[in-house]
């Protein structure tokens, strides 16, 4: 039996592994769970905000804090690094909708913190709400939030955040 192939097997196996993992890592949403120490599951959220999520009009879409006074861009989040939030995301409007705590006010920017609701692939339908417990902990900049489902961000889907030290 010829065993020069055996190199092109193993190459080929490893190629077609490479593959599967990437195609897992971007089909699933994979996040790590939320850490803040070693007792994170037991801490009680220090602050806690209701957003509400929707269009504006036809080619406008935002958030608010009361779900009949949308506005884009929406209302602007102060967080200290001591707090531990508590966000509700609900979908008052009529399309899908998300949300991200992002380091850009646009489509594909990174997510900060972990701290995301849905996603644009899995969103929140029209009607659903949905939660996130972070510590948002780099003071000094400005963060955003965005709904990260295509193209919502640049038509006003976006809010800023302010992170103070605490």
């Amino acid at each position: 039996m010829d065993k020069s192939y055996y190199p092109l097997v193993i190459l080929a196996a490893c190629a077609i592994g490479l593959i599967i993992a990437v195609a897992l890592f971007l089909v699933l949403p994979i996040q790590p769970p939320y850490t803040r120490g070693q007792t994170a599951s037991t801490e009680t959220p220090t602050v806690s905000i209701t957003l509400y999520a929707g269009e504006i009009s036809d080619s406008r879409y935002g958030f608010g804090t009361e779900p009949n006074n949308l506005t884009s861009p929406g209302p602007t989040l102060r967080f200290k690094t001591t707090d531990l939030v508590n966000l509700t995301v609900v979908n008052v409007g009529a399309e899908p909708h998300a949300f991200q705590l992002t380091n850009a006010p646009q489509t594909g920017a990174g997510v900060m913190f972990n701290a995301f609701v849905a996603s644009a692939i899995a969103p929140l339908q029209s009607g659903e709400s949905g939660s996130v417990i972070f510590n948002p902990n780099s003071p000094g900049r400005y963060y955003y939030y965005i709904s990260p489902v295509s193209g919502q961000a640049e038509l006003g889907m976006w809010g800023s955040v302010i992170v103070l030290q605490g």
